[in-house]
């Protein structure tokens, strides 16, 4: 495995005004030339949750090395939170997808073979770059390139979709990515998902009590609508945070059946991506 932590905003000759964050850890498979063969792989971003707090760990490296076991080159952001989140947070977001993209050829990653993975929070910043890829704060980044942004494909796990002040939507994470600054009924998605979209696999419980099931219930309705693939998993029982579902990522104790069910996500997940053309690829090495 190649490890690396690249700072976006150095690569990217970007300033950081108030930004903390912006730290890309790679975890890259090792180029393997044997037979006058090249393997190139997909790639995937993990965005961990917290609402927009912190970045929760559970969230971050076990989820990359699941996929990176699966045959993956995967990519983690620690990105900024509270008090400095919009626009960063999402530049943050746009930086690491872009770097994933440029930097496809050293990598031995397949260029438009890159998923991108959310979680809580991390799932509506994952609604962010995969709906609402065309926000100013990408534009002022990537010019014209701003559709590179978005993934080729979008994992949402118990992700935050749609801000309802007045009923079950969690309404914490979006008021924290905006900070004040945003008019948050814009930073909800679920309402603003078009064709243009890439496929979307989507997985929840029926219990969680932190963000409630119609989020990915309505996130799924309006993939489904705008006429793009989408595939929906509720579990029925399942804490808020079950990540890659193993012991070593609980905060709470959890039947192992029930862990072993819900973790059915994983794998599946990885199916979905599959059967969208996201998998290694054997190539002709060059000379």
């Amino acid at each position: 495995m190649q490890y690396e932590v690249i700072d976006l905003y150095e690569y990217f000759h970007q300033p950081r005004r108030e930004a903390r964050a912006g730290k890309l850890t790679a975890y890259v498979h090792e180029k393997i030339r044997s037979q006058g063969l090249r393997r190139r792989r997909p790639a995937i971003l993990v965005l961990p949750g917290g609402s927009y707090k912190f970045v929760s760990p559970y969230e971050a490296e076990p989820v990359a090395l699941y996929y990176f076991q699966k045959g993956f080159n995967a990519f983690v952001l620690d990105y900024d939170v509270l008090p400095h989140t919009y626009p960063y947070t999402l530049e943050q977001a746009a930086m690491a997808m872009m770097y994933i993209r440029k930097t496809a050829q050293e990598t031995d990653t397949l260029e438009n073979c890159v998923a991108a993975v959310g979680f809580s929070a991390g799932g509506h910043l994952l609604g962010c770059i995969s709906v609402l890829t065309d926000d100013p704060a990408i534009r002022r980044l990537f010019g014209d390139e701003w559709k590179k942004v978005r993934p080729d494909a979008s994992v949402y796990g118990y992700a935050v979709v749609y801000d309802d002040h007045e009923g079950e939507g969690p309404v914490d994470s979006i008021d924290n990515f905006c900070n004040g600054k945003l008019d948050r009924k814009e930073y909800q998605y679920d309402d603003k998902v078009s064709s243009a979209c890439s496929p979307a696999f989507i997985w929840t419980t029926s219990d969680d009590n932190s963000v409630p099931v119609s989020n990915s219930v309505r996130l799924y309705e309006a993939y489904v609508s705008a006429g793009v693939e989408a595939e929906l998993h509720i579990f029925r029982k399942g804490n808020h945070g079950l990540s890659v579902c193993s012991p070593e990522v609980q905060r709470s104790t959890q039947h192992s059946d029930l862990l072993a069910h819900v973790g059915k996500w994983l794998d599946l997940s990885v199916e979905f991506l599959s059967s969208r053309g996201l998998e290694m690829q054997i190539e002709q090495a060059e000379e």
